[in-house]
């Protein structure tokens, strides 16, 4: 019989596996219907690869059982983590598929070719709900693998998103006027009602 340890870390590996196939199948999607504007600079690739690639191997790696900084075994924990990562999963869901193909990688820092506002969906409550989900489902992640990392984890991607999120808003900003100025005061940028 499966140990529960066992179940979970695999279910996470293989929700986490699920997740890049649909986000590279979307990208590719998005890119032939509504072209970037822009190239993909040598930096943004290296960035972006860095930072999936990176972070994807250090949570991967913990949960087929070589756990930095590991806590004792905890099931609780583990359970939390596990939900942490299936709403981290079904937020950037949503708001990937809300997105449509609008959707641009945040290391390419651009406006697409006939770029619509989103407002609608999780959009209407939260303007980076894709942040939330990949930092809700990082540390969900370490929680599953039950490593320490998931505190420096959660405090690093936070600020990390927030920073990113204020980038594209100046962008946003720039390309859409008032719209968007309207929509930041009707919206929350990272957590529904909250900031």
């Amino acid at each position: 019989m499966l140990s529960y340890n066992f179940l979970l870390r695999s279910t996470t590996i293989l929700l986490l596996f699920a997740w890049c196939f649909y986000w590279m199948i979307m990208e590719r999607k998005a890119n032939r219907e509504k072209p970037r504007t822009k190239t993909v600079t040598l930096k943004s690739k290296l960035k972006r690869y860095f930072y999936s690639i990176g972070l994807g191997s250090l949570i991967l790696v913990q949960l087929v059982g070589f756990t930095i900084l590991p806590f004792p075994h905890n099931p609780i924990l583990q359970t939390v983590g596990f939900f942490l990562v299936l709403l981290g999963k079904g937020v950037s869901f949503t708001a990937r598929i809300t997105l449509g193909t609008n959707w641009t990688d945040s290391s390419e820092y651009q406006i697409k070719k006939k770029h619509d506002l989103i407002t609608t969906g999780i959009y209407h409550y939260i303007r980076h709900p894709i942040y939330l989900g990949i930092t809700l489902a990082a540390t969900g992640a370490e929680l599953v693998a039950q490593s320490y990392l998931f505190l420096p984890l959660f405090i690093l991607l936070s600020l990390m998103n927030y920073r990113q999120g204020r980038l594209e808003e100046k962008l946003l900003v720039n390309h859409f006027g008032k719209d968007y100025e309207k929509y930041m005061k009707q919206s929350k940028m990272l957590i529904p009602f909250v900031v």
